[in-house]
């Protein structure tokens, strides 16, 4: 009888995870930046993603068994759109200038800089 071969299902992560090649531990390291301190590693990309479900449940547990707060995971949160930044008062000037060059309100040509630097 022919053995079954065992698909690998990519995990649902509602969480953040990243996954980089540590040279230096020769391993696959998983993190979960919005949870602190919840990390992992493989030796495959895959063992990383599935341990990185582990690894959340297990820090959501913990969380819940001392009353540390859950963040609301990124990926289901509902943002409003606005968020408040302080940059330079000659750099405001220059955005101000170039958005009346191009006849853009400054929030819109700014937001079609952010777009294009991380589309």
């Amino acid at each position: 009888m022919a053995k079954k071969k065992k698909k690998y299902k990519h995990p649902y992560f509602k969480y953040m995870v990243i996954i980089k090649w540590s040279p230096k531990d020769n391993v696959y390291v998983a993190e979960v930046p919005e949870l602190s301190g919840c990390m992992t590693h493989g030796e495959s990309i895959e063992e990383a993603a599935m341990k990185a479900n582990e690894a959340i449940e297990s820090w959501i547990d913990g969380a819940k068994e001392t009353d540390f707060p859950i963040p609301e995971p990124l990926t289901t949160k509902r943002f409003s759109g606005k968020f408040i930044t302080r940059i330079d008062p000659e750099i405001h000037r220059i955005l101000m200038l170039k958005a009346k060059e191009v006849g853009k309100t400054l929030n819109r040509f700014i937001e079609d800089i952010l777009k294009k630097e991380v589309a």
